[in-house]
Order: structure tokens, then C-alpha cells, then sequence
């Protein structure tokens, strides 16, 4: 099936081995119950004139199959008590076992090794720190998930469940963070959708987790992929290896 999308003019390859390539990829994630929502001009958007089927082999590491902890599918979604809470923390949310409360800082990304939805791997990033109202505290997300841009929390228990890194925008200053937050605090309510596209609009409707992340970033001026040719579209990874995000120690209290 011929799509009439136009390919890059430096293409090593033909338009029909690319639409080939394409198609084994929706085939792949059909099978494997992925959601994956990418239009031929999204999986074009990251090409950069290898070969055909060297592009096809970029996807599939990319996706969240053979990872027990991962999420393949929305259906299998967010159930765990950290995910979707809104602005209240659960009151089974922990903080005893980490020095998380002293170490994470707005504009945080957590970088989660362990699940995804469809995709390997996972980042959210840090709103804030806000009172539970009895005197403590807990550390709110936002973030992509199965049902959409949320707010969430990290804790204890999330830190082991996802095998989580925390990372720094380096160069961030707090004007930096503050537009990059805010930019992903206004997406709260939109969709999910994995498409491997790199919208940075604040008309966009739909995001995946490391896609809104990057894009409250690249508003603030920063652009937190990875530099050189990365995973297709913007990849949790992308995001883990870039020059532009360190990691932040923590430690057991």
C-alpha cells in the first residue's frame, strides 16, 4: 500500500522499503498489544537516511515487550495507589525508607527503569513538594500516563516498584523550571497517545511520558534529548542519557 508521503531527498531507500518498514512496525505492535498511534509522517519524523531496515530494527527496543515490570497496553494501565492521586496524597504514600523529601526539587525528571506504557522505560517530572496536611510532606508529579497527563506522587514504594533515577536539568535555572512545570501543568487532562512525534504546541492534544517532558524543556529554551542520532521520537532513554540532565543521589534515611 503506497501512503504518498513524500521521504526525506537524502533517503537511501526507497519509499515502497520504508512504507514496508512502517507497516511491520504497526504490525508488531498490533501483536504484541501495544497502543501505538504513529502516522507514517511520525515514523518519517526521526529518519535520517539509513537504510531501511536499519530505521525498522531502531523501533523495536523502543517498546516495552520482553520487560515483565513494563506496560504494553493501556488496558493494563495505572492502578498502583501513586498513580492519578490529584492534588491530595494517599495516605499509604511512605517517605521513611529515602531522604527523597531532602533531596528532589521542582523540575526534577524521574526517570523510571522498570514499566512504561508501551514504551520502555518511563519519566515524570516534579511539580513540587506540597504539605499533606498533617505536618509532612510528599512529592507531587505530573506526568503521561495510560489515561493521560496526570498529577501523581513519588515515594518510597514507587522508587522500588520502577527502579527509579532522579535526574537535573543541569543548566535549569528557576526560571527554566518554572516555565518548563508550567507547561506541563497546563496539559493536565489531555490524551495519551504513543506516536513517537516531537509536538512541542500547547495546542497539542495528545502526549506520551517523554514527549510532554522534553517539550516543557525545549519551551524553556532547554532541549533534553539526547544529542546525535537517539531512539526514534523522544525516548524516556533519550532523555536518561542526555548532556543536559545529570543524575541526583539519594540515599536511605
Amino acid at each position: 500500500m503506497m501512503l504518498g508521503i513524500s521521504v526525506p531527498a537524502y533517503a537511501a531507500e526507497s519509499v515502497q522499503r520504508l512504507e514496508e518498514a512502517y507497516q511491520n512496525i504497526i504490525a508488531y505492535a498490533d501483536e504484541n498489544n501495544i497502543d501505538l498511534a504513529m502516522t507514517y509522517e511520525d515514523f518519517l519524523s526521526s529518519y535520517n537516511g539509513e537504510s531501511a531496515a536499519e530505521y525498522e530494527q531502531m523501533f523495536y527496543p523502543v517498546f516495552s515487550v520482553g520487560n515483565p515490570n513494563a506496560r504494553s497496553s493501556s488496558s493494563s494501565g495505572s492502578s498502583k495507589y501513586y498513580y492519578n492521586t490529584g492534588t491530595t496524597c494517599p495516605s499509604s504514600a511512605t517517605y521513611s525508607k529515602y531522604n527523597l523529601l531532602n533531596v528532589v526539587k521542582k523540575g526534577d525528571i524521574i526517570f523510571e527503569a522498570n514499566g512504561g506504557f508501551g514504551i520502555t522505560g518511563h519519566v515524570a517530572i516534579v511539580e513540587g513538594i506540597y504539605s499533606r496536611g498533617d505536618g509532612t510532606n510528599y512529592i507531587r508529579l505530573i506526568e503521561a500516563i495510560d489515561v493521560g497527563v496526570v498529577r501523581s506522587i513519588l515515594d518510597d514504594t514507587r522508587v522500588d516498584d520502577k527502579a527509579v533515577t532522579i535526574l537535573r536539568v543541569s543548566s535549569a535555572t528557576t526560571t527554566n523550571i518554572s516555565t518548563a512545570v508550567s507547561f506541563c501543568k497546563d496539559e493536565l487532562g489531555a490524551d495519551y497517545s504513543l506516536d513517537f512525534a516531537k509536538d512541542t504546541s500547547s495546542a497539542e492534544t495528545d502526549w506520551y511520558c517523554s514527549e510532554l517532558v522534553w517539550a516543557g524543556y525545549k519551551k524553556a529554551g532547554i532541549d533534553i534529548e539526547v544529542s546525535g542520532l537517539g531512539e526514534p521520537g523522544i525516548t524516556p532513554r533519550d532523555i536518561r542519557d542526555s548532556s543536559k540532565t545529570a543524575t541526583v543521589s539519594f540515599s536511605t534515611n
